[in-house]
């Protein structure tokens, strides 16, 4: 493992200086000292308005293509409502906003203006604004309860006249780490039965019936912050009482094991609340929607790859292509996966991925994990759910890029080009291979590349070597979609990449890292990039035409920027007085 302000002491130097020039220049910081515990740290003051903050600066193993982080020094302290549960200050530069030119110093400064603003320990307060976005994934994370909403039941629920009262029907699909109530039916007085076709049979036909839950709905004049207040049975029951939306048969209602209460509130909203009776002790629990925005209806593997159980290989994304790699490679022999995304399975996501109905609402990686448990006994899967680019905790990230710095290959089967500098970061710091892949839009066909230390160029390299053969090629091809593979032909038509073309593209990815893993002299595959048409189209004269790009000539481009003897012994001396002042 490479110690950054070891490998890299220019960026060190730059460090030192920037945070040096900080103190001199700024009344506001006090002094430094700096120290090493498991990682670099520096120890100061910040001053607002009188009152002294001290802080420590901690620099992650993965510095510099991840933030350092600002804790206060006294770690049981809360200063401000941007402030993880660690005690991390959420600061303007984190996961979604770094890039490597950012010094720990102006880290400094942003938490010099947080509290500058917030001034926690002055008379006056005020709320820093935030520049939180959470994704639905993030929300849910520790939500275990859970409830599907579609547009088909918006639809209908919105088109009803208000003060509405029902009954409906749902079942509860227990998931690994989640629990999700799927309704299936709605009654209303006056309207006919509503129910949910876009189920698939097996959550609708006799096998559902017999676990199916019921409820009662109503739709209310309440608003959203009234409703969201509610914290337990009794509260529930004095607020319906309170609208006159009881009949007296509450009481019937709380003899059932399991029953829902369904409100809809003035703006639309839906709130779900889950009744149990167990052991004679009511309880009450909420669950949180999930949105839909559409409703869609071992002996015979080869020797040569009898070794593949001893490798780990690290996969983030788990999207349509990802979780085909994953289940691909466990099929093949691969026994350990540390598998990252943050992004929970919807209904409209099941024509691609290797999921099903069963996993509608559930975190991408606990499902995978799940298929993966049923396809070989001995499997180890490590899991992560944190959003790799996005408002995360800096411990969190660095966290998860240590466990992926540990495998032996590197798969990106995310399209993003964040992602990719991360990875391609890892794998160039840790000598790890990595494979990445895109399917183009329309299924036409996709693109595949590996990066092994010592055999090929550097990620980084490779992909600029990529973009250099794109940008000269004639017919240039720029309706992409990557999001959603899909592209308007000349005729207006839309057309997305099925399922099969997917797979394909997948398959072939998953020969590229078998054969990576297998550690061989000389691989099968003499290119290390490769576009693979599927179709007539763009520069690809039939399917199936594939076409190697050559990548041998970006070695000569390959430089190691090395710091002069005079920084190197300087920093080195630096760096042994830290050492010296800890024993």
């Amino acid at each position: 493992m490479d110690i950054w302000f070891f490998s890299d002491m220019q960026r060190l130097s730059r460090e030192r200086e920037a945070i040096q020039n900080l103190q001199e220049n700024g009344s506001w910081l006090g002094g430094i000292n700096w120290r090493i515990e498991k990682q670099l740290c520096l120890d100061t003051v910040i001053s607002v308005d009188g009152n002294e903050y001290p802080v420590k600066l901690v620099y992650p193993d993965f510095f510099p293509f991840v933030p350092p982080t600002v804790y206060p020094s006294n770690a049981n302290e809360h200063w401000s409502s941007h402030q993880y549960y660690d005690g991390a200050l959420c600061l303007e530069w984190g996961p979604d906003t770094w890039h490597h030119d950012v010094t720990g110093a102006q880290v400094l400064e942003s938490a010099h203006k947080l509290l500058q603003i917030e001034n926690p320990l002055g008379i006056e307060h005020q709320l820093a604004p935030s520049r939180h976005y959470l994704s639905a994934g993030q929300i849910l994370r520790y939500e275990y309860g859970r409830f599907l909403v579609t547009e088909r039941l918006v639809n209908y629920l919105s088109d009803l006249p208000g003060d509405t009262k029902g009954s409906f029907e749902f079942t509860l699909q227990w998931q690994s780490k989640s629990v999700i109530a799927l309704i299936q039916k709605i009654r209303t007085i006056g309207t006919a039965i509503w129910e949910d076709n876009s189920l698939p049979e097996g959550l609708r036909g006799s096998e559902a019936e017999q676990t199916l839950a019921s409820g009662v709905f109503y739709k209310t004049q309440l608003d959203y912050e009234t409703i969201e207040a509610i914290a337990n049975l009794e509260e529930l029951e004095q607020l319906l009482n309170e609208v006159g939306y009881l009949d007296g048969d509450w009481e019937d209602i709380l003899d059932e094991s399991i029953f829902g209460v369904l409100l809809q509130d003035d703006t639309d909203c839906l709130h779900f609340f889950l009744t149990s009776n167990f052991n004679n002790e009511n309880r009450l629990s909420s669950l949180l929607p999930v949105h839909s925005r559409k409703c869609l209806v071992n002996p015979r593997i080869p020797a040569n790859l009898h070794k593949l159980p001893q490798r780990t290989v690290g996969i983030v994304g788990l999207g349509s292509v990802g979780s085909k790699i994953a289940s691909s490679l466990a099929r093949t022999g691969i026994s350990s996966f540390f598998l990252v995304d943050e992004d929970i399975l919807l209904p409209e996501n099941i024509c691609r991925n290797v999921l099903d109905w069963r996993n509608v609402g559930e975190h991408k990686v606990d499902a995978v994990a799940e298929i993966l448990s049923c396809i070989n006994s001995n499997i180890k899967v490590d899991v992560s759910r944190i959003n790799l680019t996005g408002q995360e905790a800096n411990v969190s990230l660095d966290t998860v890029l240590k466990k992926l710095s540990k495998c032996d290959l590197l798969i990106d089967a995310t399209a993003n080009h964040q992602v990719f500098n991360l990875l391609a970061g890892i794998a160039k710091n840790y000598t790890k291979p990595l494979v990445w892949m895109e399917v183009f839009a329309g299924g036409i066909g996709g693109m595949i590349a590996r990066s092994c230390p010592q055999k090929d160029p550097e990620p980084q390299l490779m992909r600029k070597g990529y973009y250099h053969y794109l940008a000269s090629i004639d017919t240039q091809y720029n309706d992409f979609d990557m999001d959603n593979y899909t592209l308007e032909n000349q005729d207006g038509e839309v057309i997305a990449a099925t399922d099969a073309q997917v797979s394909i593209i997948a398959s072939y990815a998953t020969h590229f890292a078998t054969d990576i893993l297998q550690e061989r002299e000389s691989s099968n595959f003499p290119y290390s990039m490769y576009l693979i048409g599927l179709a007539q189209s763009w520069i690809f004269k039939a399917p199936f035409h594939t076409i190697p790009i050559a990548t041998d000539y970006l070695y000569q481009q390959q430089t190691t920027a090395s710091a002069s003897s005079e920084t190197v012994t300087d920093n080195l001396t630096f760096l042994k007085e830290i050492l010296e002042k800890k024993e």
